[in-house]
């Protein structure tokens, strides 16, 4: 059973679009059924979650499925490779899951999520996820995808579907107040420094999200992070875009205040990789994504310096 939450949980300076109103009249009753919150990015996916999140009842976790996937791992190995005893001692008596940015691209992990989502089922943990994906769309790598199928359909059966999908990317637009901390704090200008950690070392060498977790982990509170040497996206290899589009998600859940110190202005930095990179299965969808994301640092240019987006936090 999904726990409601009480409408006042999404009390709001600003007036919800209807397709928010329709997925908070949704958490705001008790379901059988758990819920995924799908749709373009910008939309308040993130922010419904959170205040849901926030509201409902304990015992209940939040992850965001980069660290979810980190930390599985890591307890399946611990247990020997058995899923009882790595759900325990990842979620011990849970009865709310949520998970942010909920994606598939991974074969290997799609046969774990499949186990992982047949015991939740059965155990009746209530899951809440959030994702730029509709489950139809998950491991949309076409070597795998119909392997993964009977797993959506498992997903389908016990999650309600809503699409948020308002009219605009709320983080690109104006009506800013500029933060002090986190990431939208952060910055991304046309500079040139030995200090920081390189583009080349963080994407272009064979990362994984373990190692920008680690990253992440090892910063002192309040600490900040700058990466060097930015090109332009057309002139990166595909692993280090996708690399990057990863970093830069786990910088942002974490709230990591970032100085990116590019080649480029950021409105050029894209520019001739929407087209490629829309060719790649998931690629266009994370692009797009990491660009939002962008799109609230403070940011300048050859032609202009723009504030970071108060309303686009909010619809996160």
């Amino acid at each position: 059973m999904r726990p409601p939450v009480s409408r006042d949980a999404f009390a709001a300076d600003f007036e919800l679009d209807p397709s928010q109103r329709s997925a908070v009249d949704i958490l705001t009753r008790a379901e059988e059924l758990g819920l995924y919150l799908w749709g373009p990015v910008g939309r308040g996916k993130t922010w419904l979650l959170d205040r849901y999140f926030d509201a409902a009842p304990e015992p209940k976790k939040r992850f965001h499925f980069h660290t979810f996937f980190r930390d599985l791992h890591a307890s399946y190995f611990v247990h020997r490779f058995q899923l009882e005893p790595t759900l325990d001692a990842l979620l011990g008596r849970t009865r709310l899951l949520c998970f942010d940015e909920f994606h598939v691209h991974d074969i290997g992990d799609a046969r774990l999520i499949a186990r992982m989502l047949d015991a939740l089922v059965t155990q009746g943990v209530a899951l809440v996820a959030t994702s730029n994906y509709p489950p139809d769309g998950l491991l949309p790598n076409p070597l795998f995808h119909d392997a993964f199928v009977p797993t959506i359909e498992v997903l389908k059966a016990n999650l309600r579907v809503v699409c948020v999908d308002g009219p605009v990317d709320y983080r690109t637009l104006g009506d800013a107040v500029p933060k002090s901390s986190g990431f939208t704090a952060g910055s991304w200008s046309i500079t040139e420094s030995a200090a920081g950690e390189s583009f080349v070392d963080l994407c272009e060498a064979p990362r994984s999200t373990s190692d920008y977790l680690a990253v992440v982990d090892h910063l002192d509170a309040g600490a900040e992070l700058t990466i060097t040497q930015i090109p332009a996206l057309a002139d990166a290899s595909d692993d280090a875009v996708r690399r990057f589009s990863n970093l830069v998600d786990i910088l942002y859940d974490a709230d990591i205040r970032t100085r990116f110190q590019a080649r480029v202005p950021l409105e050029k930095f894209a520019d001739g990789r929407r087209e490629t990179f829309g060719l790649i299965p998931s690629g266009s969808i994370d692009l797009e994504r990491t660009l939002s994301r962008l799109s609230q640092l403070r940011h300048s240019g050859a032609s202009n310096v723009a504030e970071p987006r108060s309303k686009g936090d909010a619809h996160s």
